[in-house]
This record gives structure tokens, sequence and C-alpha cells, in this order.
């Protein structure tokens, strides 16, 4: 280590305990990576990537002490929640300092549809603390079990809940959060609502959050289902008609072309050769009616279970979005995934990819809510509900790849930047928004820097040249 770098683990050991300042080892070899090797393009950039030290702070004024001693000493400074991300969002590109959050855990109150609680706060408690008070949260990722609040809010997006209230960007899911500087003196403040969603999504680069308030859902009881087809067509004119019919209250709707149901082994027994396969959440008070629909349809159940409360396995979720993908590649490593987004004529777009691409793409759609006040109850639109994905692609070389990406654009199938470890562009005005709270939170550039590619301070990039 350098003379900083020595000098900063004396300070940082003397401020949480040895225990507690990682420098070395497997821990500091995981607490440096999460989940990018899901991509072929991150794998090779990021594999060596590693941080110098590791701190785990316990309180919010250990969080500002180190933030200190950092700035002071001026190294990269790398949030982290428990790493269940695919894009490399806590990976440290200039080494330094990855600040896990993992023990800032506290649930500070789950009362009046709201929760407030620290970063570290695992989604999994969350839920089960809800539903004891009358509540849920409105959406989760499928790696809720592991997944922090705060990890979900600087690096997530949707995830189960979003066909009924969008993912955590639509609507006002987010109430406010609290930050930290980074800087000499490091400041506490607080953004709410449209000011707290600009550092939605952005790897910890504007602020390190120490408080996140959320708004719940009532809490509702729902049932697990799994239907089979071998005929995509008519399972998926049933699943997008069920997930549109604003008088049925469901979670979640997922359909999986096979053999993507075939990767499924916890559910072998219950997944049929060469069928294709949807699962719903609806409330239990209407799964009667969704029986017989699906079997009006044509359709086969083979999976019923209630989702239990509190919350314990089996989940169906854990089959869903981005997990998803982790079970086809312990099948098949060399599957990776994109997500997608459809348009209103996304039958034709599914036909044209599965007929130009039948050995390498593979769908996997989920929907969601694009206005959750118009997504069920009274007034409900067919329209506020919306067909993305993450199909999976079976990966050969980058140029085949990039072919079926601009295949899938020039018919009209948004894909999103899932194979970068930059920020995704954004319109003008929301970058400038970004710029200002960056400048503002962290004037010297070292919050997770070369993330957030359009900023144009990164100190340690100047000094590499």
């Amino acid at each position: 280590m350098s003379t900083v770098l020595d000098s900063l683990r004396t300070d940082l050991g003397a401020l949480l305990g040895e225990a507690n300042l990682i420098t070395g080892g497997d821990a500091l070899t995981t607490l440096s990576l999460d989940y990018y090797w899901y991509s072929p393009a991150l794998k090779p950039q990021l594999d060596h990537k590693r941080a110098d030290l590791v701190a785990r702070p316990a309180t919010v004024a250990e969080v500002r002490a180190v933030l200190a001693a950092c700035f002071k000493a001026g190294v990269a400074v790398t949030p982290r929640g428990a790493g269940t991300g695919n894009y490399g969002q806590c990976v440290p590109l200039h080494g330094g300092v990855v600040l896990d959050l993992s023990r800032l855990d506290r649930i500070h109150s789950v009362e009046g549809g709201f929760v407030r609680a620290e970063p570290g706060a695992r989604l999994a408690v969350i839920e089960t603390a809800a539903r004891a008070a009358g509540w849920e949260l409105r959406c989760y990722p499928s790696t809720w079990m592991k997944a922090t609040l705060g990890g979900f809010f600087g690096g997530g997006a949707g995830g189960i809940g979003g066909l009924r209230w969008g993912g955590i960007a639509t609507g006002d899911t987010v109430k406010a959060i609290t930050v930290l500087t980074c800087e000499a003196e490091p400041r506490t403040l607080r953004y709410e609502g449209p000011a707290a969603m600009v550092a939605l999504r952005t790897f910890g680069t504007t602020g390190v959050m120490v408080e996140i308030e959320m708004r719940l859902a009532p809490k509702l009881d729902y049932d697990q289902l799994a239907f089979s087809s071998p005929d995509w067509g008519r399972l998926l004119e049933w699943t997008d008609a069920a997930a549109r019919r604003g008088t049925w209250y469901k979670r979640q709707a997922a359909q999986f072309q096979w053999p993507i149901p075939s990767y499924f082994k916890p559910l072998k027994k219950s997944i049929r050769e060469n069928e294709h396969v949807s699962f719903l959440l609806p409330i239990q008070a209407q799964t009667a009616e969704v029986l017989a629909s699906a079997a009006e349809a044509g359709l086969t159940c083979i999976y019923h279970r209630p989702l239990a409360d509190p919350p314990r396995p089996p989940f169906l979720s854990d089959f869903t979005f981005n997990h998803t993908t982790l079970w086809a590649m312990k099948a098949d490593p060399a599957f990776t995934y994109v997500q997608a987004g459809f348009t209103s004529d996304f039958r034709r777009q599914f036909d044209q990819l599965m007929a130009r691409f039948p050995a390498e793409l593979f769908l996997h759609l989920e929907w969601g809510a694009n206005d959750p006040t118009r997504a069920v109850g009274p007034g409900a639109s067919p329209e506020a509900i919306g067909v993305g994905g993450i199909p999976l692609i079976r990966y050969s070389t980058e140029e085949r790849f990039q072919e079926i990406l601009g295949y899938a654009a020039e018919i009209g199938v948004t894909i999103g930047r899932t194979h970068t470890v930059q920020l995704g562009e954004v319109g003008p005005e929301q970058t400038a928004a970004r710029h200002a709270l960056k400048y503002d939170v962290d004037p010297g550039g070292l919050l997770n820097p070369g993330k957030m590619k359009s900023f144009p301070l990164n100190p340690f990039e100047t000094a590499k040249a």
C-alpha cells in the first residue's frame, strides 16, 4: 500500500475496529464484486478490479467519519449494499475504499403506509415487518431475500409488484432520502419527492444514503399460479389479457418461452416438456375466477400455492426477472441477457425475433404498470400496462450479439444499457440535475468515480493520464 493508504488504514482501523476493516483475502474480493459476470462484456473489464480497503461502519456517525477520512486522503469511495446487482454498480474502478453499508440495517418505523429505514435493511425483513403491520412493499426485486433497500434505490429499477405500482421510479413510491456528502466535513442532506428521484439508480455517485423513506401498499394475500401450454400464442393472449385486466388485483405476470422453464430445476415436477409457462400472482379472493378463465382458454394450471404470510419459500419470484437469467446460466454458461421494452405491436416483434433467432434468443416477458393510477380498479385502462422483458441470448461472439441487438432495435424494441458499467444516458434536463447534485455532494469526484460518464470530474482518470 502507498503511504496515503497505510495512513488511511490506520485511521479507519482505529475508528471501526480491525474486525470491520477488511484489507485482503477472500472477503476483500467478495466485497469488491457483484454479479457483473452475467455480462460477457463486463466480465473481462471487471474481473480483476478490487478495493484497497473495505470499511464496514455500523452507524451514521461512523459513515460520516469514514467519508471525512477518505476525502482527506483523496481516495475513491464506492458504496455497496448486498452486491446483488448485475452491472458492476458497486465494483470499484479505481481501487480505494468500498463502503459496505450492510450493517446500517435498522428499520426506524413502519407506520401510516410508510417505511423509514437505513440503507442496509434487507427488503425481506422490511416486507415481513410491513406485512405484520398491515402493509407490503409496492415493488421489490427477485433478489429481495438478500437485497438491501439502499442497493435497490441506488442500482435497481423494478420487480415484483411492478404490475400494480410500476417500478420505483414510477409514481410516488419514493418519499425521501437522506444522504451524507463526501467532503472534509460531511453534511446531512434530505431530498423529498422529485428531488430525491435525481439520485435514483445513480450507483452511489450522488451521495451516500443513510436513510430512505418509501410508501407502502395495503397488504393483500396472494396465490402463486403457473400455467402451461404448448401454444405460445394462446398462452400469450391469455397472460396479456390477465395482466391488463383492471378488475384483477395481481402482484406479477410473467411468461417464459420453452426451453426456459426447463432450467427451473426446483419446479421440475411441475414443468411439462416442450411447453411454455406463465406465472401469475393474483389475490386469493380472485384465484377461482383466474383458474376458470385459464381453463376456458385451454391452459393447464401446473402450480398453485399461496404466498405465505409471513413470507417463506417457495417463491415463484425466485424464477423471475434476472433470477431467470441465473437459472439459465447454471444450465448453460453461454447465456446472457438484455433488458427489452416492447411497443403496442409486441406480438409482431415477438414473432420476428423468434423466427430470426430460433436457437439464440428466448423470450422472457414481464408486465408492468406505466401508469399505476390507471392499472387497477374503477377506470382502469389496459394501456396503463406495458410489456417488457429480459430475453435470454445464447452468446457466441460480440459481433453476433450486436447483430441481434441491432435487429431488435430495427423492429422497434427498446434495448436497455445492461452491458456497461456506466450510468445510462438521460435527457439534458435530468443530466443537468444529476451534475448539480453531484457537484454539491461530491466536490472532489470521489464517489464511485468512472460510473457517471457524463460528469466531467474524475481525478483518477486525470491522474492516470
